[in-house]
């Protein structure tokens, strides 16, 4: 085996015992030590990988997103219509981000430990991507009203965000999140075209 494939092999480790411990204890509660113990590494091969806590947080919550945007676009039904994908997409990110160590990654920890700005920017990479896909091509599709899509992506991630990031204040995260998909399934069906 090659030092470089070495190399990824022992970074994936520790990504993957680093999101444990992050999930189940959060970032205050998780420590380097504890990460090189778990993946069965030096504490040294961790810095070497990250220069600190705050770097192994952010790459293990690149990684969460990127799985929960592919996970929500593979929720959506094949055919759907675009209005139908958009809310089926935000149910599933609802219903993912309802699950203890997703909520605690990445709507507890992540807006603190990476500052608003670096969070949103994230997210929005991810599944912000997604919204403004859907928007788009629901566009396209003669079903929503045409206007520039940039804007409008902003305000419907920026609500979509600031709900999920409610629900995480909530005992219940799901009960809270229902709410606010009714909510966000009326402003959907408020840009569509009447027929």
């Amino acid at each position: 085996m090659r030092q470089e494939e070495r190399r990824a092999i022992t970074r994936a480790k520790i990504i993957a015992a680093a999101r444990e411990r992050f999930g189940k204890l959060g970032f205050a509660g998780t420590s380097m030590d504890a990460v090189a113990k778990d993946a069965n590494v030096a504490k040294g091969a961790v810095y070497h990988h990250f220069a600190s806590k705050e770097d192994l947080f952010t790459q293990v919550f690149e990684q969460v997103s990127g799985q929960l945007a592919l996970t929500v676009a593979s929720s959506i039904p094949q055919g759907a219509d675009r209005i139908s994908a958009l809310k089926v997409a935000t149910r599933t990110y609802f219903q993912l981000c309802a699950e203890p160590a997703i909520t605690r990654i990445t709507l507890q920890d992540a807006p603190s430990i990476l500052g608003f700005e670096r969070w949103r920017e994230i997210d929005a990479a991810h599944f912000g991507g997604l919204v403004s896909a859907g928007l788009s091509l629901a566009m396209e599709d003669g079903l929503m009203r045409r206007q520039p899509v940039g804007p409008l992506s902003n305000i419907v991630l920026a609500a979509i965000q600031a709900a999920a990031l409610d629900c995480a204040t909530h005992a219940d995260f799901g009960a809270a999140a229902q709410e606010y998909q009714a909510s966000f399934g009326a402003i959907i069906d408020g840009l569509t075209c009447k027929r």
